[in-house]
């Protein structure tokens, strides 16, 4: 199950196993042995290469049933909102009002002495607040460092 959950995976996110191969630093020959399940038990460090390579966790590679339509689009999902967090940390801007609201929400401090309804804010109204909030907390970075 490996070997097909490792191809069908890397062929849903349109990487051959040479760009594999590249990304993960696992060599193109074992990734194919592996697909083909000419090689079963690959080390704990190889899957954690492969997985972190298609940007997937290493329990979805091992998985005994197989893999289906849903579960790659919930990778697909998952990369892209790893990929916004990267570009924020890049930019220092949120972009997207998804991006703005997880933003928001994981601060419930923000949420409860606010006395505001986040419900009621415009998509620009929650960027515009988040690339605030961002601001705010990174002026507070800049005062408190030693």
């Amino acid at each position: 199950m490996l070997g097909k959950n490792l191809k069908l995976i890397r062929e849903s996110k349109k990487i051959g196993v040479n760009e594999l191969a590249r990304l993960s630093g696992v060599s193109a020959g074992y990734i194919s042995a592996l697909e083909r399940d000419e090689k079963k038990n690959p080390s704990l460090t190889t899957l954690g290469k492969l997985a972190d390579a298609l940007e997937i966790n290493i329990e979805d590679i091992m998985k005994s049933e197989p893999i289906t339509k849903d579960d790659l689009d919930n990778w697909d999902k998952q990369s892209k909102q790893i990929k916004e967090e990267e570009f924020l940390f890049e930019t220092g801007e949120f972009k997207t009002p998804e991006a703005a609201m997880k933003f928001i929400l994981k601060q419930p401090t923000i949420m409860g002495f606010g006395g505001f309804d986040i419900d009621k804010l415009t998509n620009e109204e929650i960027i515009e607040f988040a690339n605030e909030l961002l601001s705010q907390l990174k002026l507070l970075g800049l005062k408190y460092r030693k």
